[in-house]
């Protein structure tokens, strides 16, 4: 079923988890979203702009331009905006069962869009007794390559920034083009991820403009490279796939996504198992040689 160079990867801890909003979506409290959409969230905060502002910024939304219609609300909230995001994911929840999956992939390496801390909790629930704890890195800067070489310890990766450090969001376009384009580190890191990792995205829709130019990039320049992965739901259109394929050599995973994303987990809980069964498979051969 999964690509047995997926799988060797995987049993060697050598895959990358990049994990993006449809992954935080599968929280939920009390039944409900832990955390409203970007969508719903500028809408929400669209709500007590002035009348033109209000038109204008949910016209932008329309269109799905969140980076200048989160720009506009950002200059209008001025100090008051980091305690409206800090309020909406900030929040407590419980982490679900696909992030718990995820987890169990056991990868010493997450990167994710997502400033919540959710991954933060799932990945401290799956963690045994006396292992070696994640660092969390927010930022990104010079510190960021130690991840590339401290193979001792796991790393999660926050590269829109986390809600307990207002300071490292990512919001804006403003803070996106700085953080995106305006920062070295940014894509010198990104691309030495691409040439000696293999990357898994989960929940990740490829509509950032910055990551999506790195495939890019690095399809371009290294066409007899490995591919990476993206996990995508069957129905998804042909066109794009094929675009993921060709254009950034990323390899389509497809799962059942009725009955509310359900089967998303039931994948990943099966990738985890031909993963540890490779691992065993590879420690045997080892030993008898």
């Amino acid at each position: 079923m999964f690509n047995n160079d997926l799988l060797r990867d995987l049993a060697e801890s050598r895959v990358v988890l990049f994990l993006g909003a449809g992954v935080s979506a599968s929280a939920q409290i009390a039944g409900s979203p832990a955390f409203k959409g970007w969508s719903d969230f500028l809408r929400g905060a669209a709500q007590n702009c002035d009348a033109d502002l209000k038109d204008q910024v949910l016209s932008l939304i329309d269109a799905k331009d969140y980076l200048l219609a989160c720009q506009l609300l950002q200059d209008s909230y001025a100090d008051e905006w980091q305690e409206l995001v800090t309020a909406e994911y900030g929040k407590a929840a419980e982490p679900s069962r696909l992030l718990k999956s995820l987890m169990s992939l056991k990868q010493r390496i997450v990167i994710t869009t997502n400033f919540d801390k959710l991954i933060e909790a799932a990945w401290t629930q799956c963690l045994k007794s006396g292992s070696r704890n994640f660092k969390v890195l927010s930022t990104i800067d010079r510190n960021v390559f130690r991840a590339l070489k401290d193979f001792e310890t796991p790393y999660l990766i926050k590269i829109h920034g986390s809600v307990d450090n207002a300071s490292s969001l990512v919001f804006s376009r403003s803070e996106y083009i700085r953080m995106a384009f305006g920062n070295e580190n940014y894509a010198t890191f990104l691309d030495s991820i691409l040439l000696n990792y293999t990357i898994l995205f989960v929940g990740f829709s490829m509509d950032d403009p910055a990551i999506s130019s790195l495939m890019e990039l690095y399809a371009l320049n290294y066409p007899d490279a490995r591919p990476h992965y993206i996990v995508i739901p069957e129905g998804s259109p042909e066109n794009i796939t094929e675009i993921n394929k060709e254009l950034r050599k990323l390899s389509a995973i497809k799962y059942d996504s009725s009955d509310r994303h359900s089967r998303l987990t039931d994948l990943i809980d099966k990738l985890a198992k031909d993963a540890n069964d490779k691992r065993r498979e590879i420690i045997a051969g080892r030993l008898a040689s």
